[in-house]
Order: C-alpha cells, then sequence, then structure tokens
C-alpha cells in the first residue's frame, strides 16, 4: 500500500512539471531571452563580488596601515643598545673580577714560592750546611749510619764533592786542644 501511494505521488508530479513545461514552449526568442537574463544576473554577482572583494582590499590595507604606524624599528633598536650597554657592563665587571682573581692567586703564588725558596734544603746548604748522601744516593741523617771506608757525596750550595768515611779504630785522632787559660777575676780572657 506504501508502494502504490508513493507510485501515484510520483505520477502526479511528473505529470505536473510536464503541463508546467508544455505551457512554456521553448523557442529561439526564449532561449535567447533566458541566456539574456542569466547574463545580465551573472553580471551582477560578479560587480557584486568585485565590489566586495576591493572593499576588504581597502579595509586590510587600512588595518595595515594603522599597524604598520605602530610596528617602527625604534623600539627595538632602543631595546638593542640597552642590552648592548648591559653586557658591556657585564663584561667590563667580569674582566675586573678576572684580573682581581688573577693578582690574588699571583699574590699566593708568590707566597708559596717564597716558602718553598725558604723551606728548600737548597737554603739550608746556602747557609753553610752540607746534605750527605751514601753510594746509592741515599741521605745519611745520622753518623751511626757511616761506615768506615763508605764512599760519600757531600752536597754544598755551590756543588758537591766526593768522601770517604773514617771512623774507628781507623778514624785519625784530632789533635790535642791547648788547654784553656785559667781565667783571671775581672777578666774574660780568651774565647780562642
Amino acid at each position: 500500500e506504501a508502494t502504490s501511494r508513493l507510485a501515484r505521488a510520483l505520477t502526479v508530479s511528473i505529470e505536473r512539471k510536464r503541463a508546467r513545461l508544455e505551457r512554456r514552449r521553448l523557442t529561439p526568442a526564449t532561449l535567447s531571452r533566458r541566456i539574456n537574463e542569466a547574463r545580465t544576473l551573472t553580471g551582477r554577482d560578479l560587480a557584486r563580488a568585485k565590489a566586495a572583494f576591493f572593499a576588504i582590499v581597502r579595509e586590510r590595507r587600512a588595518r595595515f596601515k594603522r599597524t604598520a604606524a605602530r610596528l617602527s624599528p625604534a623600539p627595538i633598536a632602543r631595546r638593542q643598545k640597552v642590552q648592548a650597554d648591559a653586557l658591556t657592563g657585564l663584561t667590563r665587571r667580569q674582566d675586573h673580577a678576572i684580573a682581581r682573581r688573577l693578582d690574588r692567586l699571583r699574590a699566593s703564588l708568590t707566597q708559596a714560592d717564597r716558602l718553598l725558596s725558604t723551606l728548600s734544603h737548597k737554603a739550608v746548604l746556602a747557609r753553610g750546611f752540607a746534605l750527605v748522601k751514601d753510594a746509592e744516593g741515599a741521605v745519611i741523617k745520622l753518623a751511626a749510619d757511616v761506615a768506615p771506608g763508605a764512599a760519600l757525596s757531600l752536597e754544598f750550595a755551590d756543588g758537591s764533592a766526593d768522601a770517604i768515611a773514617t771512623s774507628g779504630a781507623a778514624r785519625p785522632k784530632a789533635p790535642a786542644k791547648p788547654a784553656a787559660k785559667t781565667k783571671e777575676p775581672g777578666n774574660q780572657g780568651s774565647l780562642f
């Protein structure tokens, strides 16, 4: 039943359209008139589209001009100069800080060098002492470590000399010292 209703509705619709088309007979004059109407409508729509396009272009151009007035390289240049000045100041401070640090390190190094020179065995040798070494180059600190006849190396401030140890029975006796003079009252006497 639904199908038959649908078929009847379609048939009625087709018949109406056919009747309308028959009333409007297509002739070359009718076609020409309709083409002219379509051209007129198309021309009118094209003119409206052109007008709308140019209006949009004008509006955008005006907006760009307003924005361009606010966009200027001057603020950027000012900000760049401020930052360049700040960088120059920081660089100067860094250079001063590095120079001060290097001065402190130089002073500390100079002080350490002086202390090293003072504590060096070379400074002791310069005061008249000698450094005694055995044949293998080991430092001898005690006289008890020296064997009779041992080869020794004596290091002085200005160079070194070789020596042979004499101790014990083979050791020559030192000449006897003259007796000290008696001290007279009130007279100190000779210390030599």
